[in-house]
């Protein structure tokens, strides 16, 4: 029972990112999020990032019902991989800390790629240093996303 519980709050935790990442202002037709949610040892830190030009930030394209409608489809669909990443990292297997995961989000017409970028671990929770996304694609219906196909997996180049 306690396991359900812990991944209810994952995914409102997952759920308040995404709120987070949709109210920034976009660069380059992406919204990113450049504050972690938890903090602590185990929260991934960020590596150099691209800091902007001197202009203003382009607007968001995302409406509000737009930006809600996609962070609960994202929350419900990451639920399973969140609980599957929890149960690698409880039973010593290699994993990926979705649980501090930064949501990448490019929304392109009526459509928007997630990007889900964490931390990859070692089994044992030993830190492997690479960081590993899961993107998942929604075509926007009515109202709601939905899933465009299943979300995969990929690694993140590392930045220089």
């Amino acid at each position: 029972m306690s396991d359900n519980r812990v991944r209810k709050v994952l995914a409102i935790l997952a759920a308040a990112i995404f709120v987070s990442a949709l109210m920034v202002p976009s660069k380059a037709g992406a919204i990113e999020v450049k504050k972690m949610i938890g903090g602590g040892d185990s929260a991934p830190t960020g590596g150099g990032g691209g800091g902007g030009g001197g202009g203003p930030a382009a607007p968001n394209p995302m409406s509000k019902a737009q930006q809600q409608a996609l962070q609960d489809a994202v929350a419900n669909d990451s639920d399973s991989f969140v609980g599957q990443e929890s149960e690698k990292k409880s039973s010593g297997e290699a994993y990926v800390d979705l649980q501090h995961a930064k949501p990448h989000i490019f929304p392109s017409g009526s459509a928007v790629t997630v990007k889900l970028q964490a931390d990859a671990y070692k089994a044992k929770g030993k830190k492997s240093g690479d960081q590993k996304a899961l993107v998942m694609k929604y075509k926007q219906k009515g109202s709601t996303y939905v899933l465009d196909g299943e979300p995969t997996w990929e690694d993140v180049a590392k930045a220089k």
